[in-house]
């Protein structure tokens, strides 16, 4: 009697649905619209499962299970793609922006103004999302990128900042598309998996966030094959004779092209790099007293391939990617969705775990701001020229997407605190390089030396953060990191506002005292994490 009673909890024990498996507290219903079938599937925790035991119908059960399984991971690629192709766009021209709007500052302007308002955008991207859809809110986003960057077409003022303003109010909701597709793809595939949710959302991770990454490198060697082989790009040291012209685009009429020396021809000066760099104990930049030439059929090839690449990854998610509905049950105190979702943000900004983290997100923030509008223009473009802008930030681009990658597996080896702290030197030493090197022609070698390491820096950081929120909060990943978007924006805009106030080296010692001042709370979230990793060691010993 005992035996059969034991075999029959064994048997329902493989029946029943493993715990890390369920989904959210929250029950959630998420509709999957395929083009030959539809298949709808309610995740609520409370509910209980059961499965045929008929051979027939375990064999339907198993094939419908892998076919949907595939759904999932095809839905996963199809979101990938469509980010490679629209953000390898935004990337390589917000790279350009700050080297080619050298007088009007018009690129940085807009940046500002973008991520800024991008910052204020997460506050009610879960709610947008909710109420708008996934879907329709990544389709809205891409278009409004579509648009900003179709209005570099005619650069000027209230051309920008318009546009920017709208892009900027769609970036938040965006990130929250984003983090619902992966929390509701992997709570599915974990459920249809009966796989431990941990190593499931790690593989899905990895594999988003190894497509997001690789866009940054397709754009910037995009970029840089263009201009090296789209035409010569001249630099002027100075620029009285064209004050009759508009001074708000980065091109010039061609009638002017004779007066002006080439950039391939003539090696630029190295007063050119220490425009930006402090002088007799200043502490705000020059005005700027050169600027790059980009001859006009260069410009709209430019501006127009990065209009082509924003308009496929809209097509990609308007047609290839499955329709995501999700509908969120009213709590028992019967408070309306809005409601629920404005206080779990709430909630998420004034979380102890996240406040130690904050102050890093803003610092990853600031610092891939100072590489895109700092290090092109202050080290790279007035050394190298325009082209060496996408050379070096594709080798940046390619260290974040492979040590972001290796990042994952070395934290199955090695103390999180030991990467942390070889992280900290790393990105110490390369502080101290630019605050101490004057870029020359000659020292090609160092550009991409540290460009190779930033981005690795960026890597170990962005991996760090991440993988922390994903294994603290994981079955509610929106609110979280809603906060962690709103962090980064923060960072990144005020990297652009200070870009074209201060010289490099007031803007480093910022930097460097932003990471000193992270580092002492978010040391003390990893210790924290260290030290229940070690409970929880020793209660799988016992």
């Amino acid at each position: 009697m005992s035996s059969t009673n034991s075999s029959g909890k064994s048997n329902e024990n493989l029946l029943s649905p493993r715990p890390k498996c369920r989904a959210e507290p929250m029950p959630v219903e998420v509709g999957y619209h395929f083009n030959r079938a539809t298949a709808q599937t309610r995740i609520k925790p409370h509910e209980s499962h059961t499965y045929g035991t008929d051979s027939s119908l375990g064999v339907v059960d198993t094939l419908s299970s892998v076919q949907t399984e595939r759904q999932l991971l095809k839905n996963m690629i199809v979101l990938g793609l469509g980010f490679v192709f629209t953000f390898s766009a935004l990337a390589a021209l917000q790279s350009l922006q700050s080297s080619l709007f050298q007088e009007t500052l018009l690129g940085l302007h807009s940046l500002s103004v973008l991520y800024g308002l991008a910052a204020f955008s997460c506050l009610y991207g879960p709610i947008f999302v909710q109420k708008l859809t996934p879907n329709w809110t990544v389709v809205l986003a891409f278009v409004l990128i579509a648009l900003y960057i179709s209005t570099f077409f005619y650069p000027r003022s209230y051309t920008l900042i318009p546009s920017a303003v709208l892009l900027g109010l769609s970036f938040g909701p965006l990130f929250c598309a984003q983090t619902t597709f992966l929390m509701q793809l992997v709570s599915r595939m974990a459920y249809l998996t009966n796989g431990i949710r941990d190593k499931v959302q790690q593989k899905y991770l990895r594999l988003f966030y190894f497509f997001y990454n690789s866009s940054r490198i397709w754009g910037h060697l995009l970029t840089a094959m263009l201009i090296r082989y789209g035409g010569d790009v001249y630099v002027f040291s100075t620029r009285p004779q064209y004050t009759r012209f508009h001074a708000s685009g980065p091109h010039f009429p061609m009638l002017d092209l004779q007066m002006s020396p080439s950039l391939y021809a003539t090696v630029a000066r190295p007063s050119l790099c220490t425009l930006d760099h402090i002088s007799d104990d200043q502490i705000f930049r020059n005005p700027a007293s050169y600027v790059f030439y980009v001859p006009s059929n260069l410009y709209l090839m430019l501006i127009s391939t990065y209009l082509g690449l924003a308009f496929l990854g809209l097509a990609t998610v308007t047609t290839l990617l499955d329709k995501f509905d999700l509908y969120v049950s009213q709590d028992p105190l019967e408070r309306p969705p809005v409601l629920l979702c404005f206080r779990k943000i709430i909630l998420a900004l004034i979380d102890p775990q996240l406040r130690l983290m904050f102050p890093m997100v803003v610092f990853i923030g600031y610092q891939q701001g100072f590489m895109i509008a700092d290090f092109t223009r202050s080290y790279v473009s007035c050394a190298l020229g325009l082209e060496a802008i996408g050379y070096t930030l594709l080798c940046s681009a390619a260290m974040t997407t492979l040590g972001s990658a290796a990042a994952h597996q070395f934290f199955k080896h090695i103390k999180r605190l030991t990467i942390m702290a070889a992280t900290v030197v790393c990105h110490a030493g390369l502080l101290m390089v630019l605050w101490l090197w004057t870029p020359v022609r000659d020292d090609v070698a160092v550009f991409y030396v540290i460009a190779a390491g930033w981005g690795l820096c960026n890597a170990v950081w962005e991996t760090l953060t991440t993988t922390y929120l994903a294994n603290t909060f994981q079955y509610d990943w929106q609110a979280p990191f809603a906060v962690y978007f709103l962090a980064q924006c923060i960072g990144m805009c005020a990297a652009f506002t200070c870009s074209p106030i201060f010289v490099n080296e007031v803007k480093i010692c910022l930097m460097a005292g932003l990471l000193v001042f992270a580092l002492i709370p978010y040391t003390l979230l990893e210790l924290r994490l260290h030290r229940q990793q070690k409970l929880r060691d020793r209660q799988v010993d016992i």
